[in-house]
């Protein structure tokens, strides 16, 4: 066969374009999230994860307080301001925030969100204890498993870092009572006071 053969080109070409979606694959990854979130009445998805002071903490021992989950990360541009907005939250609820009600953010971004890294945004960000909590992971993958348990979806490529931009709402005895994308907060903030029998502000 000699090597201008058609099939010998083709055979060249597929081999090419394989090589291309490889390499494509290996820079692009995706987390997909499981079918569908869990719906609001029905348990929370445990989880263990590690704190921004590297304790291990499981979510089940935050039974008693509302717990207000979202992920993220210290560099994500997925959901400008979504932090901003739930510091902004936690500050409107006075001194519920830490005692009845705890804020939490999953970084998504484990590699680069040591324990370190999440006080150092902390501190930047006024996310302070005890209103708020930063996970990250101990173990490669535990993130990506919450993350799916939850109905996130992660995206990483080129070294950026993004995620859904869904917040879920855990009531005190471990029920999830609702799930908020990032343009309807004004409903998180409704809802928060409702179920802590806040007066509306």
């Amino acid at each position: 066969m000699s090597p201008s053969d058609p099939t010998t080109t083709r055979g060249r070409h597929s081999r090419l374009a394989a090589l291309f979606v490889a390499v494509a694959w290996l820079g692009t990854a995706l987390i997909r999230a499981d079918a569908a979130p869990p719906p609001a009445g029905s348990p929370a998805p445990s989880f263990a994860l590690t704190t921004q002071q590297e304790d291990r903490l499981w979510l089940a021992q935050l039974r008693g307080r509302v717990v207000v989950l979202a992920f993220g990360c210290t560099r994500c541009g997925a959901c400008p301001g979504l932090v901003e907005s739930l510091a902004d939250i936690a500050r409107g609820l006075g001194d519920a925030s830490g005692r009845r009600v705890l804020f939490a953010m999953v970084t998504v971004d484990p590699t680069r969100d040591t324990p370190a890294a999440l006080r150092e945004f902390g501190r930047a960000h006024g996310l302070r204890a005890p209103a708020w909590v930063l996970f990250t992971e101990e173990r490669p993958g535990e993130i990506d498993v919450v993350a799916s348990r939850y109905g996130i979806e992660v995206r990483r490529a080129g070294g950026r870092v993004d995620a859904s931009c869904a917040v879920t709402v855990i009531d005190a005895t471990g029920v999830i009572r609702g799930r908020y994308e990032a343009g309807s907060l004004d409903g998180l903030r409704r809802d928060l006071r409702a179920l802590l029998a806040l007066p509306a502000g």
